[in-house]
Order: structure tokens, then C-alpha cells, then sequence
């Protein structure tokens, strides 16, 4: 690039850091750090997914209760408002008319409320990525579009079925791929775990909920030891700011056992009552996770779609938290189709999910390939961090 050009990432969400990150980062394996500027406005949390990569962090480093959620719940949206919702958001939308800049494209990766927040304030051209919505869960509404339409000069949605309904409102649209399936690297990671024994993952989630989460699938294995035998490995794959003081202060009224490590990715382990199953908590092991275990508990967002389209039945069920609740699991089910086997909360009837879909190898196939047929093939990060650079250039 002949002159030195601007984008500016906004964000609202866990899930969707790690896609914005994945995006930057592809961006720059293209390009040299020195042709371009890139900011970054994180509109939930504190922005830690881009602290290691070279941009502009803009906004309050300001971290909610709800993580993001207040609008599930008036009792989250008090929550927020006590912490400062009011006054990040102020803050938010200051830095957002500050950071106009002649030629600067912004990509919006979230929500229609980000989008308004962009369009209003900073205006300009702006790629949408709208990841809170898809056709198989529930479509936009005709504000939605005509938001699409009146400040998002391209939308890129998450799944086909999304992007012929947008194209049909005659809304700017193209689809690259699913690009949560880029967001995490196998690495061929030989764990410190037992691996004759079976493996199955556990995804608790990003937020304060996770370590309330954890104790639901403690309840869940007591109950699986009651149903069988069998020895079990549980690999439990955690966010970086996942507090093991935290989880062991839930832990105290339990009786399993807790083993501190000093491995490089398991932290800490777990062993039952009955001594029949392990958990290693890990850290920096996502994708080999996702490879190496069997199937999924999952009380995650992100995490549970990019397990299914791994071909890794997730078995969900709801949580107590302000995210997984049963609404979300609903939607979810929705999204990801027979990759989820939803149960209700019922840690035996989930126990019973898991052996059933261990021993029945044809209903086991089934739900891995339904789950990567809705999450697609790997690598929409190339394509999308290309298309992004061409449209900087050329403008269309």
C-alpha cells in the first residue's frame, strides 16, 4: 500500500475478540505492520485478546458483571449500571467520534447495537460481521436490515443461510466461511493424562458463571460413576483469565480431591469421590482439546460451535448464569442443529447423554457430521482478512 492506512476494529464480546484478533492477525501475515494502523475499540471487557498484537486499544478498560449480557436480565442491566455501564459507554462513543479519519474503514464484529454505535458516531465505511444472528436460530428484523442497509457498506454473516436471506433484502453481502473455525491452533499436545482411558472435554464458558458451571459437571460425573465403571479422563479447556482461586473456593464444600500442578498447560487437577475420573484444567491447550477429547459438555457460546464443527458432539444443557440459561441452550440447539444434544438440567439424564452417545457409534456419527456441516471448513480467516484489505484499497 502506497500510503499508510487505518481500520478500526470494533468488538462486543468474548467470542467475538477472538474472531476480531484472528482477523488482525491474518491481516498482518499479508501485510506489513508498518503500511497500516490499526485500533481497536472493545466494547465488552477489557480487551486482553489484543494486547499482544500490534494496535491501538481504545476505550475504558472496564470489565461488567454480566460480561456482555445485560440485556437477558434487569437484574444484570442493575448490575452493569452500578459498575459504570453508563459512563464506559459515554467514554465508548467519545473515543468513536475522536477516532474519525478521513479514509479510515471501520469493521464491525458483533451485534446491530455496535453497528448503530460506529454508524452514528464515526460514521464512514464500515464491513459488518453480524455474529449474534443466524437463520437457523432466528433472522433479522426489518430494523436490523434497514440498519444494514443505511450504515454498513458490506455484511458478512456467519453462515450461508444467513447471507441468501440479507441478499434477498437486497442488503451488500457475502459469505468467506464460518471464521470461528480459524480461531484456535492444534498443536499435537501430549497432555499428562491417562490416554487409555476415555477422553471427553468440558467447556464451562468465559465468564464469572464458568466456575458455577464447573461445579454443575462435578454433579454430573458423581452421576456418570453411578451409571458405569468406566474410567474417564476430562479435559477441561479454559479462558487465560480463568481464576483457579476462584474455582477452588467453589470447590471447598465438594469432595474431590485437588492437586495443584506446575505443568506448563495443566494447572490443576481434580480427582473424584469415587476415583474413577480426572479433571485437568488447561490452559493454552484449546485446539488440542478440541482434537484429542471425544465429545463435549459445553456451557459456552463460542467454544461449543467451534467443538461441533470440529465433528465433537457437544452434550449442553441449562446453567444458573447469566449466559448459558435455557433460552441460550434453545438458541443454540437451533444454530448448531443434531451437533448439540440438548438435556434438561438433570445432571442424571446428562449422564445418561454421555454414555448413550459413547456406546451408539451410528447416533455418535450422525451428530459429528451435522456438526461440521453447519460450521464449515477451516479457513475463512485468509479469505476474509482479504477481502477486508481489498476493500481498504479499493473501496467496493
Amino acid at each position: 500500500m502506497e500510503n499508510k492506512k487505518s481500520i478500526l476494529f470494533v468488538s462486543n464480546g468474548h467470542g467475538e475478540d477472538i474472531i476480531t484478533a484472528q482477523i488482525i492477525q491474518t491481516i498482518f501475515k499479508k501485510t506489513k505492520k508498518d503500511d497500516l494502523n490499526i485500533d481497536v475499540l472493545p466494547i465488552v471487557g477489557e480487551g486482553n485478546r489484543f494486547k499482544d498484537l500490534p494496535v491501538n486499544i481504545l476505550g475504558p478498560e472496564v470489565k461488567l458483571p454480566s460480561g456482555g449480557f445485560a440485556r437477558n436480565s434487569l437484574t444484570n442491566l442493575l448490575k452493569d449500571l452500578k459498575a459504570g455501564l453508563l459512563s464506559k459507554t459515554y467514554k465508548q462513543v467519545r473515543d468513536l467520534i475522536k477516532s474519525r479519519k478521513e479514509d479510515e474503514l471501520s469493521v464491525v464484529v458483533g451485534d446491530i447495537y455496535i453497528l448503530l454505535l460506529t454508524g452514528i458516531f464515526k460514521g464512514g465505511k464500515i464491513i459488518f460481521f453480524p455474529t449474534a444472528k443466524s437463520e437457523y436460530i432466528e433472522g433479522h428484523y426489518k430494523i436490523e436490515r434497514y440498519l444494514m442497509k443505511k450504515f454498513a457498506n458490506l455484511v458478512l454473516p456467519r453462515d450461508e443461510k444467513t447471507k441468501n436471506d440479507l441478499k434477498a433484502h437486497n442488503i451488500n453481502t457475502e459469505f468467506y466461511g464460518n471464521l470461528m473455525m480459524d480461531c484456535f491452533n492444534i498443536n499435537n499436545i501430549k497432555f499428562d493424562i491417562d490416554y487409555d482411558k476415555i477422553k471427553i472435554g468440558i467447556l464451562p464458558g468465559s465468564r464469572e458463571e464458568a466456575y458455577d458451571n464447573m461445579l454443575d459437571f462435578l454433579n454430573v460425573i458423581e452421576n456418570l460413576e453411578d451409571l458405569t465403571t468406566d474410567q474417564f479422563e476430562f479435559l477441561t479447556a479454559v479462558a487465560n483469565n480463568f481464576s483457579l482461586a476462584s474455582l477452588k473456593e467453589k470447590l471447598k464444600n465438594t469432595s474431590w480431591d485437588i492437586i495443584d500442578k506446575k505443568d506448563e498447560y495443566i494447572k490443576l487437577q481434580l480427582k473424584s469421590p469415587k476415583g474413577n475420573s480426572r479433571i485437568s484444567i488447561i490452559y493454552n491447550g484449546f485446539g488440542d482439546v478440541l482434537d484429542q477429547a471425544k465429545l463435549f459438555m459445553g456451557m459456552a457460546g463460542t467454544a461449543n460451535e467451534q467443538a461441533a464443527g470440529m465433528g465433537k458432539p457437544v452434550i449442553i444443557f441449562p446453567g444458573t448464569g447469566a449466559q448459558f440459561t435455557y433460552e441460550f441452550a434453545v438458541d443454540q440447539k437451533r444454530l448448531l442443529g443434531e451437533g448439540v444434544k440438548f438435556v434438561d438440567r438433570d445432571f442424571n439424564k446428562v449422564a445418561y447423554a454421555i454414555l448413550e452417545l459413547l456406546e451408539d457409534e451410528e447416533e455418535y456419527k450422525k451428530r459429528s457430521n451435522a456438526g461440521k456441516n453447519r460450521m464449515g471448513d477451516r479457513g475463512a480467516a485468509d479469505k476474509t482478512a482479504k477481502r477486508v484489505l481489498d476493500y481498504l484499497q479499493k473501496g467496493d
